[in-house]
C-alpha cells in the first residue's frame, strides 16, 4: 500500500515583496576597516533594503536619517560560538555573559539568532547541538570562504535538521573591509515582507519568509500536496535535498531555466520531516530555499 503524500509547509505563502537583506559585516567598532557609517553606506549604496552592521560584542547604531529608505536593525555578534543577534535592544557594548546568557536574551528581546559560520568556527557536533535555541545557521559565510576555504555550513545545517529542530538557513558576508579581502555582497538573504519595516522584517524572518543566495533568485515558490513548484532567475540546476538515506533529487538543463516542478515522487527515500531547495546559475552561484517541513512533524 503506498505511503499517503505529506502536507509541506510553505514559508512563502505570505505576500510582499522581496527586500534584500545583509546583516554580517564589521566597523571599526570591533575589528572592521571602516566605519559604522562607511561600512553601512557600502551594502545602502549595493541596493541593499534592510542591514545589520554586527560588530562583535557590540551593537553599533547610526542615525536612521542618514539612510534615508533604508531599514537599520540593531544586530551585534555575541558568545562563543559567535551568534548574530538580529533586533537588538542593547546599544553600544554589550555584556555577553556565556552561550545561554546570550540566547536567552534574543528570546526575552524576541530577537532573531544565527549560529555563525559553523565550519569556519570548527564547531564540534556537541558545540553545535549547545546552540540548538538559535533561529537559524549560516549556510554560507562569504569571506571566510575566500580567505580559508572553510564558509559553507550546510552540512551542519542538515545535521541540525535531522535531529527534528527546526532551523533557517542564512547566508551572510562577514566582510570586514580589509585591503586583502574588501569584497561584500557575496552572500546574503532575500526577505518577503508586507512593508519595509521592522516589526514586518522581523515577523519574516522568524516564519522563514526568505531565502539565501550567492545572486540567483527564487521568485515564486507554490507548495501543494506532493508538488513544490518554483519560478527562478535562469539556473540550470534545482536540487532537492530532504532527511533519509538517499533522500536528494537533481534535475539539470543545458540552458537556463526559469520554471522548475519537484514531486514528492521523484524521491527514492521520501522526505519524512523537511524538503529543501537549491538552485545554481551557470556561474555556479547557489541560492538555498528554506525547508519546508512535513506538517506534523
Amino acid at each position: 500500500m503506498a505511503k499517503p503524500i505529506p502536507l509541506l509547509e510553505n514559508p512563502y505563502r505570505s505576500r510582499g515583496r522581496w527586500f534584500k537583506g545583509a546583516f554580517h559585516f564589521h566597523s571599526t567598532n570591533s575589528d572592521g576597516s571602516l566605519s559604522p557609517a562607511e561600512s553601512i553606506r557600502k551594502y545602502a549604496e549595493a541596493g541593499f533594503d534592510v542591514i545589520g552592521l554586527s560588530d562583535h560584542g557590540c551593537v553599533s547604531v547610526v542615525p536612521d536619517e542618514w539612510f534615508p529608505g533604508k531599514l537599520l536593525i540593531p544586530t551585534g555578534e555575541l558568545s562563543w560560538p559567535h551568534i548574530l543577534h538580529i533586533g537588538a535592544k542593547a546599544r553600544g557594548v554589550v555584556r555577553e555573559g556565556t552561550l545561554r546568557d546570550v540566547l536567552a536574551r534574543i528570546r526575552r528581546e524576541r530577537g532573531f539568532g544565527v549560529l555563525c559560520h559553523p565550519a569556519w568556527s570548527n564547531h564540534t557536533w556537541q558545540e553545535t547541538l549547545e546552540a540548538w535555541p538559535v533561529d537559524a545557521v549560516e549556510v554560507l559565510n562569504f569571506v571566510t570562504e575566500l580567505e580559508n576555504g572553510i564558509g559553507y555550513g550546510v552540512e551542519r545545517w542538515d545535521m541540525m535538521l535531522q535531529t527534528g529542530r527546526r532551523y533557517w538557513g542564512f547566508a551572510t558576508d562577514d566582510s570586514h573591509f580589509r585591503p586583502a579581502y574588501p569584497q561584500f555582497g557575496g552572500g546574503y538573504v532575500m526577505i518577503r515582507a508586507p512593508r519595509l519595516e521592522a516589526p514586518d522584517i522581523m515577523r519574516a524572518l522568524q516564519a522563514g519568509s526568505f531565502y539565501s543566495t550567492m545572486g540567483p533568485e527564487f521568485r515564486e515558490i507554490r507548495v501543494a500536496r506532493g508538488v513544490v513548484q518554483v519560478r527562478t532567475s535562469p539556473v540550470v540546476e534545482l536540487r532537492g535535498i530532504a532527511d533519509g538515506v538517499g533522500a536528494g533529487h537533481v534535475q539539470f538543463s543545458r540552458r537556463p531555466r526559469r520554471t522548475w516542478v519537484v514531486r514528492y515522487g521523484d524521491w527514492w527515500t521520501k522526505p519524512l520531516r523537511y524538503l529543501r531547495l537549491e538552485i545554481k546559475d551557470g556561474r555556479g552561484k547557489t541560492a538555498w530555499s528554506n525547508p519546508f517541513f512535513v506538517k506534523g512533524s
